[in-house]
């Protein structure tokens, strides 16, 4: 590939490479985990992280900025004490990019997020350990890609989308850890709805509809059964219920909508919408976002959706 057409600098925006790098954003993270050297299904974290470095990367090159990509990653060390596994993420975004897309300037990241990652301190150990909820996860994620790799792949991008949200209601920090664990398992009972209904081509029928719609009770199921994971069972069961009361599978009235139900539920809908289908074309953000304040106050908290409005931007 030519680099001049599309080199990225710092102070030069080009919005066609930051979509480039979006859309191909499954490639970028097998890469990311490859050039770091880290296993991608180790802990939820990591997999939280690499989709909203990824993220971060894009907006930098749209808008020609690394300093808000710089600021990010500094207050993320500073959160997590320098995580080891997030330093090596880091130090991986360029060599990924460029052996995505391409020798298209990303040598500027790397140039740029060295120095930042070299003058934290980095503990020796301690940080980001592996415990059994994070493999229980691990475990809950991979049997939905194993049934369908796209729902898996919606899966992990709620569960960024949901870190943010907590965030910018400022939920506490394992709040939102919470509401983020529940989004990357909030469909695991996909992992046992029929593949052709997940990756039908063309609008479901009411029979689908019905098996569909199983995978919540499936789901709630699944997680029930596990003493680590049956906290995650309200979220896992409720997060196609609306805000007036008129979802599924309860019926639930908006007060007895937990606030993590409510995240999760305003994230899957805004990331169907962008992401990826078999029977049809992504959404602009901007049009995903008219949706979400269509129906605020109906089948979403209006709360949430303008929280999801301010990450977005839109």
């Amino acid at each position: 590939m030519q680099a001049a057409a599309h080199a990225f600098r710092d102070g030069h925006g080009c919005p066609e490479l930051a979509r480039s790098i979006l859309g191909s954003r499954n490639a970028v993270r097998r890469r990311l985990f490859t050039a770091a050297a880290t296993a991608p299904a180790l802990t939820v974290l990591l997999d939280v992280f690499a989709e909203s470095l990824i993220e971060r990367c894009a907006e930098a090159v749209h808008d020609g900025d690394l300093a808000g990509l710089t600021d990010w990653v500094e207050t993320t060390f500073r959160a997590r004490a320098g995580a080891p596994s997030i330093r090596q993420l880091v130090l991986g975004v360029g060599p990924a990019l460029t052996a995505t897309l391409g020798e298209r300037g990303f040598q500027t990241f790397t140039d740029r997020l060295e120095p930042v990652v070299q003058r934290l301190r980095i503990p020796e150990a301690g940080a980001d350990t592996i415990d059994e909820l994070d493999l229980l996860l691990a475990d809950m994620i991979s049997r939905v890609e194993t049934n369908d790799p796209m729902t898996a792949e919606h899966c992990r991008a709620v569960s960024a989308w949901c870190g943010r949200i907590a965030q910018r209601l400022a939920l506490t920090r394992r709040e939102a850890t919470f509401v983020a664990r529940g989004g990357l398992i909030h469909d695991v009972g996909k992992s046992v709805t029929p593949a052709e209904i997940l990756q039908a081509p063309r609008a479901l029928t009411d029979s689908e509809w019905i098996v569909m719609r199983e995978h919540v009770m499936t789901g709630y199921e699944i997680v029930r059964d596990h003493q680590h994971l049956r906290e995650f069972g309200g979220v896992v069961r409720s997060h196609h219920e609306r805000f007036d009361g008129r979802g599924y599978p309860d019926q639930l009235d908006r007060g007895e909508i937990p606030i993590a139900v409510r995240i999760v539920t305003v994230a899957d809908a805004f990331n169907a919408m962008i992401g990826r289908r078999t029977y049809r074309t992504p959404l602009a953000p901007d049009r995903a976002t008219f949706e979400l304040r269509r129906n605020a106050g109906t089948q979403f908290d209006p709360n949430v959706v303008a929280a999801l409005i301010d990450v977005v931007g839109c």
